[in-house]
Parts: structure tokens; C-alpha cells; sequence
């Protein structure tokens, strides 16, 4: 391809990528509705990451050349449905001049976790909040190859600054947002105490997400678009309930203290009540309800696919959006042993308006709900097994909100998937765990 051709290529694939940035976002809190912005609304802007935003990570996947980056400031900007305290976003573009972006010297793995924010007095906040009825706030983070997160201030925790900037806004705003320009989950831990739950009406994750990243956050920020991003990864309360924390940056050998339970597999099994939002979680400004229309299985033994049409309706009155939804299943313990539940498939919705409704199809094939059994104690040694049993499906927008359904496998004999021999197995004995029975 030559240059106008490539040029031509970014352009088409500009509003894809706005598209894309929009749809990832994850609203993990909106208490009383307070967004979107409505347009009686005026908007105070806190943290650098406005300006500065971040588009990507960094290491090999940062290192992409882009014609332009979209802030923050300057997608609410181009939005025109919401208006902005301009005498705050020049106190920080001022400051910025002064205190610019640190990209650690453009080395390797040299460019920091985090960017120094801009010191605030009560002064400030309490003019911004003068001059406006609700503001965001915004934590930036990124990470990269050879800069991984550590647990530490201006990585997996919030800095001091970060922290006090929270708190003076907080004193000053009742409806406050914060947006987590970030590259990976944080600690969430501050929004916890009395004075941060009670102000912080609205959290979301607007990740890094591209050149095209600002305008996607506006489209959602001001209501063009409904949130219909959904967590992949589980935030518990603490870093030590991560079963693998306490193993992390081992030098000798890899211990997966978790076994198989990787993820929320292990929190929905064996300890749910430390997860402040779950996997899948995420929020919209609309309600949605989802009905199993039919489910039939196609298809027999290994090569059988299990068919669900379910129906997806928008009982809001305001919004139009799109939702995921989600299919989880409920295997038997056999003698391996289980999640309490397993994703089995997903489908997002196209834009569904209103009242109105859509008819969406997932399709689950029979083998990917198969284990391994690396023991033989299921009798077939190195081999992908469905053990007898019921497998219960369970519909909903995430997997602690999931309910069970008319809908079932049932295995009368244990079905062999596929076999395998063993390559590269452990050389160091661990420890199997396993859930109770269920009753």
C-alpha cells in the first residue's frame, strides 16, 4: 500500500475505532442515575489524564505510530452536548506547560506507571464547585513489557495525590465521577470509606482505548451512547485475596496455589464475599430482561452443540443500547471436581431501542465444557472427559447475577472428548482442591 492508501485505511477505520473504545467502556457505578450529563449540567474536570490522556500500554504494543491521539478533553470538547468549567481545564493546561509529560527519557521500559498530578487546594475545588454541579475525576495508569504492575503507590494503588484529590473533591461536589484511564484493574479500596461512597456516585473503566479513545468516552459520558462494556477480570476488596498473590514473583518455581479455579472461578467457588465487582460485571442506563426462547442440541457425542434463542428486551424508557448477554454453566463435581460455574458463551446485542426486543442466538459446543484428567481418576488417563452428570445453564449480566434456566445437559455415562498423551507434566507434587459436594 502506498501513503494515500494508508492514509484512506485510518480514516475508515477511525470510527470503528471510536466505535470500539465506546463499546469497552465498564460503568461499575451509577447511583442516582447521575450519568449521563444532562444539559443542565457544567462539568468540572480533575487529573491530568484529561490532557494527557492515554491511549495504549507500553513495550511492543505502545509502539504504534498514529496520526493523532484524542484526550479526554478534547472528545467532551468536540461532543458539544456537554458544557465544561473552562477556568479549571486552563488552571491545568497551564500547569501541564510547566510540569509536562514524563516519558521517562523515550527508553525501554523507562516510562513511569503514572504521571505526577497537579497539587490542589480547598480553594480551588471549592471555586470549581461554584462554577459547576458535578465532577470527574480521572486516575491514569499504564504498564507495559518489562514495567509491570507492582503493589505499590502510582501503580496498583492510588498516590497520595491522587488520593487527596479525591478527597477534596468529595468535600466540595455531591455528584462526582471517576474514570479509570488505566491498563489494567486497580485497587478500588478508596471508594470503600463512608465519605468516598457517599460522594462518588459513578466509577468507569475507560481502559486505554486507542487514538480514538476520547470521543469514545464522551460518546458515553454524554449519552449518544449506552455503557455495554463488561468485566474481565475479578476486583476483590484486597490484593491478598488473589489466591495467587501470595505466590507472585516467585524465582525458583511456579505455584498455582488456585489449581484449576483461575480467576472467578475461584472467588464464585470458594470465596465470593471478597469480590467488590464480579467477573462480567457492568452496568447500562437502561434495563434489560433476557428470556430463553428455546434450546436444542445438534449433533451427537464430542461433535454435539447445544443451541440457546434467547430474547433480549429493553424495558427502559429512555435509552436505547445494546447488552451482553451471558450463558453460564453448572457442571457436576464427578470426581474431578468443578467451578461453581463456567462462562460457556456470550453475544452482545445490536442496539435494541426502547420497548422493544431482539432475538439472539448462542452457541455452545458440547466439548468445551469438557475437563482434563491429568490423574486417571476418572479411569481415562491424559484424556478431555465429560463427566456424568447435569450440567445446569444459568442466564444473566454477569456471573454472580446469573439464574438457572430451563435448560440442561444430561449425561447418563461419562462421555471421552478427546485423548491425549502426557508431555511436560509437573515435576513437583501440588495440592488438588476441590469443592464440596453439591447437594
Amino acid at each position: 500500500m502506498n501513503n494515500n492508501q494508508i492514509s484512506q485505511a485510518q480514516k475508515n477505520l477511525a470510527p470503528v475505532s471510536r466505535q470500539a473504545a465506546a463499546e469497552g467502556i465498564v460503568l461499575l457505578k451509577n447511583s442516582d442515575a447521575v450519568l449521563p450529563f444532562r444539559p443542565q449540567d457544567t462539568v468540572s474536570l480533575f487529573g491530568r489524564c484529561q490532557i494527557n490522556t492515554y491511549r495504549s500500554g507500553t513495550g511492543s504494543g505502545g509502539a504504534v505510530n498514529v496520526p493523532y491521539a484524542i484526550s479526554a478533553l478534547e472528545g467532551l470538547r468536540a461532543n458539544g452536548k456537554i458544557r465544561l468549567n473552562e477556568d479549571l481545564v486552563t488552571t491545568y493546561q497551564d500547569w501541564i506547560a510547566d510540569h509536562p509529560f514524563d516519558d521517562g527519557g523515550g527508553g525501554w521500559a523507562a516510562e513511569p506507571w503514572f504521571q505526577e498530578e497537579m497539587p490542589l487546594s480547598d480553594e480551588q475545588v471549592a471555586k470549581a464547585a461554584a462554577q459547576s454541579n458535578k465532577a470527574v475525576v480521572f486516575i491514569g495508569r499504564t504498564a507495559g513489557e518489562d514495567q509491570d504492575n507492582a503493589d505499590e503507590a502510582g501503580s496498583y494503588r492510588l498516590t497520595e495525590k491522587e488520593l487527596d484529590m479525591i478527597a477534596k473533591v468529595n468535600r466540595h461536589f455531591s455528584d462526582v465521577i471517576v474514570v479509570m484511564n488505566v491498563t489494567n484493574i486497580m485497587d478500588m479500596a478508596w471508594l470503600n470509606t463512608v465519605e468516598n461512597n457517599g460522594s462518588i456516585k459513578a466509577v468507569l473503566y475507560s481502559w486505554a482505548a486507542g487514538m480514538e479513545g476520547g470521543h469514545g468516552l464522551a460518546d458515553v459520558l454524554s449519552g449518544d451512547q449506552s455503557p455495554s462494556g463488561r468485566l474481565t477480570d475479578s476486583i476483590a476488596y484486597h490484593l491478598a485475596d488473589y489466591p495467587s498473590s501470595a505466590n507472585f514473583g516467585r524465582t525458583d518455581r511456579n505455584i498455582y496455589a488456585e489449581d484449576i479455579y483461575v480467576g472467578y472461578r475461584y472467588f464464585e467457588t470458594f470465596n465470593p464475599e471478597v469480590v467488590q465487582f464480579e467477573f462480567g460485571a457492568g452496568l447500562s442506563y437502561t434495563e434489560f430482561q433476557r428470556e430463553l426462547v428455546t434450546y436444542k442440541i445438534e449433533g451427537a457425542g464430542a461433535d454435539a452443540v447445544i443451541h440457546f434463542d434467547i430474547k433480549v428486551t429493553n424495558l427502559g424508557k429512555e435509552f436505547a443500547g445494546k447488552e451482553v448477554v451471558q450463558l453460564y454453566v453448572e457442571a457436576p463435581q464427578g470426581e474431578l471436581g468443578k467451578p461453581s460455574r463456567v462462562l460457556a458463551g456470550f453475544t452482545k446485542t445490536q442496539i435494541i431501542r426502547p420497548g422493544a426486543n431482539e432475538q439472539v442466538r448462542v452457541s455452545v459446543p458440547v466439548a468445551s465444557l469438557a475437563s482434563y484428567d491429568d490423574s486417571g481418576v476418572t479411569g481415562h488417563r491424559s484424556c478431555y472427559v465429560l463427566e456424568a452428570g447435569t450440567y445446569q445453564f444459568c442466564l444473566g449480566d454477569s456471573v454472580r447475577h446469573a439464574q438457572t434456566i430451563a435448560a440442561t445437559l444430561d449425561l447418563e455415562a461419562l462421555l471421552v472428548i478427546e485423548a491425549l498423551s502426557e508431555a511436560c507434566a509437573p515435576i513437583h507434587e501440588f495440592e488438588r482442591i476441590k469443592p464440596a459436594q453439591k447437594k
